[in-house]
């Protein structure tokens, strides 16, 4: 699968696109949750672009289980055992008339936002909100995805690497395509590797 580097200004102003979007769909939620990690930086440029069109928002980050394309790939076929941390705010908050945006950076499955309503349905009962959206920068649509997003700016194939995505890449492969970041990289090249090498 080929690798897609996203830059950090890049995915910024698809954030606030996203916004536009959704604030030209007529829709208006009372509540807006990003997903942490990256749907929190997203669901941040998306609540100050709302909130600039005058659409006020209950905001707050959710936390799911994912980490690295290894690990994302057993959570999507272990759907089941994905635990969505933090909803205790929003139980204790929305109700049925209420609206809600569920925000990521990144969609594919849908397995993380799936399990966040099937949780927040169990602790919030009747007081779900009737109208439950999702948005997200990236939709990469695959034979599993259980409902597609209902906001995003772009479409892909691609395994995408996020700007604050580090893990599982050798310092030449960040060098290549993460240039934003090489001074760093050079300054703790002889750090990283020491850590790499086996205990003597």
């Amino acid at each position: 699968m080929q690798k897609k580097f996203v830059a950090a200004n890049d995915l910024l102003l698809d954030s606030f696109q996203l916004a536009a979007n959704i604030h030209q769909s007529g829709f208006k939620p009372d509540f807006l949750v990003g997903l942490w990690r990256g749907g929190s930086a997203v669901g941040i440029a998306v609540q100050e672009g709302l909130d600039h069109f005058g659409v006020k928002t209950d905001h707050i980050a959710i936390r799911t289980s994912y980490r690295g394309q290894g690990s994302y790939s057993k959570m999507v076929n272990k759907a089941g055992s994905i635990r969505a941390h933090g909803l205790r705010y929003l139980h204790e908050r929305v109700n049925e008339s209420s609206s809600m945006l569920i925000v990521d950076d990144a969609y594919s499955t849908g397995s993380s936002v799936n399990a966040v309503i099937k949780q927040l349905a169990k602790k919030s009962r009747r007081n779900l909100p009737h109208d439950i959206r999702i948005a997200t920068v990236w939709y990469r649509p695959t034979d599993r995805t259980i409902k597609p997003p209902d906001f995003f700016v772009h479409e892909t194939s691609d395994w995408l690497v996020l700007p604050y995505e580090l893990s599982g890449m050798s310092i030449e492969e960040l060098r290549q395509n993460k240039a934003e970041i090489r001074p760093v990289i050079d300054r703790l090249e002889s750090l990283i590797e020491s850590r790499k090498r086996p205990a003597a």
